[in-house]
């Protein structure tokens, strides 16, 4: 069961604009979104990247939803000083929080000082972080660190750990791709959500990208705490979840 109790379906929604080529049109209509999805409902976030974000925290001036940003993003090997300069630069804008992306070779080689010390450098300008994770290529290869990582994160400062499908840049052996399906995804969610209430975790679980009405209340009764959604699908989303 989904540890996050959510009175409204909107609750659990971070909205995302994270195309290359956004405009401020598109920024606005985030944010337009992200503030009443229906009249009298807003989603949790709206999450940009850094430079996009004083032109949302315009957009959203006076309403309850939060501002939040990617870091690092897509891959996390910006290293230690570029995860720190983009949050502070996230902290100087405003931002309520931010989700960096782990660096995937230190998961693999299992080195959880350099992790600790990536989440550190951004938990320093921002309060609340949840960590991007390559979750399908885990899930995939190397299936041990994903519960290495869940008992991990806590020490670090991060509440929620977040799945991560944007690109398929990874060394694979030719003709074979990372599986992303939903099936796929549902497995996975419902095994950390399994190992959080077992160990008695304190984490929250975040699924992002390429969730519609069709998957959202799969993915929520698998164990997703919060759902990363493209701002188009919101209304959509969340009459499949009432």
């Amino acid at each position: 069961m989904p540890n996050l109790e959510a009175k409204d379906p909107a609750e659990r929604f971070d909205l995302a604009y994270l195309f290359a080529n956004g405009s401020q049109k598109e920024i606005k209509e985030l944010a337009d979104t992200a503030r009443e999805i229906v009249p009298g409902v807003s989603a949790r976030c709206a999450m940009v990247h850094v430079a996009d974000l004083p032109l949302l925290k315009q957009y959203l001036f006076g309403s309850s939803v939060r501002s939040e940003v990617v870091i690092d993003f897509p891959d996390g090997l910006g290293g230690l000083r570029a995860k720190g300069a983009e949050a502070k630069s996230a902290e100087e804008s405003l931002a309520d929080g931010g989700d960096p992306v782990v660096n995937l070779r230190y998961v693999v080689t299992r080195n959880r000082l350099a992790i600790i010390a990536e989440c550190e450098v951004v938990k320093r300008h921002l309060r609340e972080v949840k960590l991007i994770t390559q979750i399908p290529y885990l899930w995939q290869k190397d299936r041990d660190a994903i519960a290495w990582l869940l008992d991990l994160l806590p020490e670090a400062g991060i509440y929620c750990i977040k799945d991560w499908t944007t690109r398929q840049n990874f060394l694979l052996p030719l003709g074979e791709k990372l599986d992303v399906a939903m099936e796929t995804r549902v497995r996975y969610t419902a095994f950390m959500a399994e190992y959080i209430e077992k160990h008695n975790l304190p984490l929250l679980i975040k699924i992002a990208g390429g969730i519609d009405a069709t998957s959202a209340r799969a993915l929520v009764n698998a164990g997703a705490d919060l759902l990363g959604i493209s701002y188009q699908k919101a209304k959509s989303v969340r009459e499949a979840l009432l």
